[in-house]
This record gives C-alpha cells, sequence and structure tokens, in this order.
C-alpha cells in the first residue's frame, strides 16, 4: 500500500518490508576535501517498507513524480544496486549514471557492464569510491576500473562514505537521485533509501560528484596536484 503524505506528515507506509543490498586504474586517490554543500527542499513523499525482493518490481512500478519522494526501509533480500534496473526498466534508459559507495561487488559490476553495453546507458558514467575498498579488493577494484575505462567511464577512490546514485531521461523529465545507507555489495541488515524525482537535487550530487571526478591527485595524503 502506497501512503501520500506531506513533506513533514509522520506517515508510516503499509507492512511491506525488504532490502536493496547485495556482496578497479584510472581511480587516482585523493583525500582532497570539496567544499561543503547544502540544499535546502521541501517536498512531498511517499513511503514503503519492502517484504521481499519481488515487491520492489511489482509494488514500486514508476519513479517517484516531479517533486516527490519515495521513502524505502528493507530488510536483506536484495542490495543498492538493485535500485538500477528496477529505475531503468520505470524510464527506459539513463542518459548518466553516478554511482558514490564506500564498496562494491563483483555482481553489481557485471550486471553493470551488461546493461551499458545493452545501450541502457548512453551518456556519462561515474564513480566514487572508498580507499578502503581499493585496498582491500584490489582484484574487484580492477575489474570495476578496466572496464570503466573501456567503456569511457570515469572513477575515483578517495576518503569517502557517501552512499548515492544518479539516473535521469531528459526527454521524459526524469531526473532521479537516490540515497541510501547501504553500499553495492551484499549486506544482509536493514537499509533506508530515499528515492528522489528533481532536477534541482540532481544537479546538487551531480556537481559534487564532477568536482571529485575532476580533483587530480595523485598520492593518497601528498595533498600536491597531479
Amino acid at each position: 500500500m502506497l501512503f501520500d503524505t506531506d513533506f513533514g506528515d509522520g506517515a508510516a507506509g503499509d507492512l511491506l518490508f525488504d532490502s536493496i543490498l547485495g556482496d578497479e586504474e584510472q581511480g587516482l586517490e585523493s583525500t582532497k576535501s570539496i567544499a561543503s554543500r547544502s540544499i535546502k527542499m521541501m517536498l512531498k513523499r511517499r513511503m514503503f517498507r519492502i517484504k521481499q525482493q519481488d515487491y520492489l518490481r511489482n509494488i514500486i512500478k514508476e519513479p517517484p513524480e516531479p517533486a516527490w519522494q519515495y521513502h524505502v526501509v528493507s530488510a536483506n533480500k536484495f542490495d543498492f544496486w538493485t535500485w538500477v534496473p528496477v529505475m531503468i526498466d520505470w524510464i527506459g534508459t539513463t542518459d548518466d549514471l553516478y554511482c558514490s559507495t564506500w564498496s562494491v561487488n563483483r555482481s553489481s559490476i557485471v550486471d553493470m557492464f551488461k546493461i551499458w553495453d545493452e545501450g541502457k546507458i548512453t551518456g556519462t558514467v561515474g564513480f566514487l569510491l572508498g580507499i578502503y575498498f581499493k585496498r582491500r579488493a584490489p582484484d574487484v577494484y580492477a575489474t570495476l576500473v578496466n572496464g570503466l575505462l573501456q567503456r569511457g567511464g570515469r572513477s575515483k577512490a578517495f576518503e569517502t562514505h557517501a552512499k548515492f546514485m544518479l539516473l535521469n531521461n531528459a526527454a521524459k523529465n526524469v531526473w532521479l537521485t537516490i540515497e541510501g545507507s547501504a553500499n553495492l555489495n551484499g549486506n544482509p541488515r536493514m537499509e533506508q533509501y530515499v528515492i528522489t524525482n528533481d532536477r534541482s537535487l540532481y544537479d546538487f550530487y551531480r556537481d559534487v560528484s564532477e568536482e571529485m571526478l575532476e580533483t587530480k591527485t595523485r598520492l593518497p595524503w601528498s595533498g600536491k596536484g597531479g
């Protein structure tokens, strides 16, 4: 069941429960900080609790309307990446894809390249990644970064713990921002997500992503530009 509320209302969704979670060298390391940014928005929202993986496709069948949000609380049936193929089903193709995550698993990477090679991602692809992931799983990191390079994508490994994804279809006036607690890897825990269809919020996170992707720092702690 879906509940429509004003932004300040504390109403809860129907009892549906489940998670959106799951289980590398142009990525220059950087600790250079970017200027803090903030954005103030007043939006309407709809809330879901998701109980099974299939509910993600069967219950949330379309993107939020402009200036609306979906709030989702989930529990260990699927990962953050699962949103991407579902949202591409909603909008047909995405012009761009930006992902910020502390870590990512191999299955999500393989699925992304498959979707990309099928022509469902038509423009910019950029990944912001944690340095710890690069050091802990260098083989998976290499798979991601080498695949991005082959396809014209970009990446940056630095000290980050931010988790968000951006997809858009300008022709359909859809500008999706997904903010959440999960990484793009297997993690059987309760997680939360906010899916917003709003151009200003999309641009906010896109600008942050581009600023980090364009920061040129060769060594992780040197503070020197390259």
